[in-house]
């Protein structure tokens, strides 16, 4: 009788035990879930952050207004809250900071419904030291104003010892030369790099090139002009045309021209085009700056 009774009570505390541990195990469960939303919500938020001050500090050349939007667009296309931008104009920097409450669940029998999450990021605009698709026309080094026109290349006679402003990028001769003026060099280029001059005026090859490009862009204006048209050239900046010949030139930075055209005819035409800046892909870093940025994020 005795052992009876001590069975039926040590099987009534296993199962009030066991369904102690049962509801200890639902809610342990319970706050895993909850935390694994909170983090997912974080990172989500963190990556919409990224990606608003890298669109923000892409925008920067247009000021407060165009950063901020682009930012706002930038989180909006990312399903997060617009946050708060801000411009650090010493360092080119922008930061973008948001915050969103996520609701919970399990937590809600502890009393807690919702967490805070937030985020902050800056995205700063440097100069362009590195990339591809440069156009092998070296321009020499020398101060530049947005808009001004300035000639690109050489006319007969004006050149140094058959120079006339050409680069030999990825190989030397006239269909080359043409290939990279057409579509732009596919390898990459960076400051300090010593590379050589492609002697010689070679008018028909570079006319068509330059053809080529009007047509591709023709109606644009260097005013609203983005870097996706080909009336956009990226050029090397060059430390000065060489004195003889095929030689070395170094480059010392890039510099953005909208394509003008070419005046005078036969050998004495000149490619012309205006000055401008602009935020391009490439490697950023410390050095001259000639109108041209890449962004990335501060970590």
């Amino acid at each position: 009788m005795n052992t009876v009774r001590i069975l039926r009570e040590e099987k009534g505390n296993v199962a009030i035990l066991f369904s102690l541990s049962l509801v200890s195990l639902l809610g342990f469960t319970g706050l895993v879930t909850d935390f694994g939303t909170v983090y997912v919500e974080r990172q989500a938020l963190s990556n919409a952050v990224d990606a608003g001050a890298l669109a923000g500090a892409a925008a920067f050349l247009g000021g407060m207004s165009a950063m901020t939007q682009a930012a706002d667009q930038y989180m909006t296309e990312n399903g997060e809250p617009i946050g708060t931008v801000s411009f650090d104009a010493a360092t080119n920097t922008v930061t973008v900071q948001s915050e969103k409450l996520v609701p919970l669940y399990f937590a809600r029998v502890f009393g807690v419904n919702q967490a805070s999450v937030s985020a902050v990021s800056h995205a700063q605009a440097q100069t362009l030291i590195g990339g591809t698709g440069f156009v092998p026309i070296g321009v020499v080094q020398q101060s530049f104003q947005y808009g001004q026109l300035v000639q690109l290349s050489c006319a007969a006679g004006d050149g140094s010892q058959g120079n006339y402003g050409f680069l030999a990028l990825g190989g030397t001769g006239a269909s080359v030369l043409e290939n990279n003026v057409m579509y732009g060099y596919s390898g990459e280029l960076h400051v300090g790099d010593v590379v050589e001059s492609e002697p010689g005026i070679m008018t028909g090859p570079v006319a068509t090139a330059i053809h080529f490009r009007m047509g591709e862009g023709e109606g644009e204006d260097y005013t609203s002009v983005n870097r996706s048209s080909p009336r956009v050239m990226i050029l090397p900046v060059i430390n000065a045309l060489p004195s003889h010949g095929r030689a070395s030139v170094t480059i010392v930075g890039f510099a953005a021209f909208f394509l003008e055209g070419i005046s005078g005819e036969g050998g004495h035409q000149m490619i012309e085009g205006r000055f401008l800046q602009m935020v391009v892909s490439g490697s950023t870093g410390p050095g001259p700056n000639f109108g041209l940025y890449g962004v990335h994020l501060d970590l």
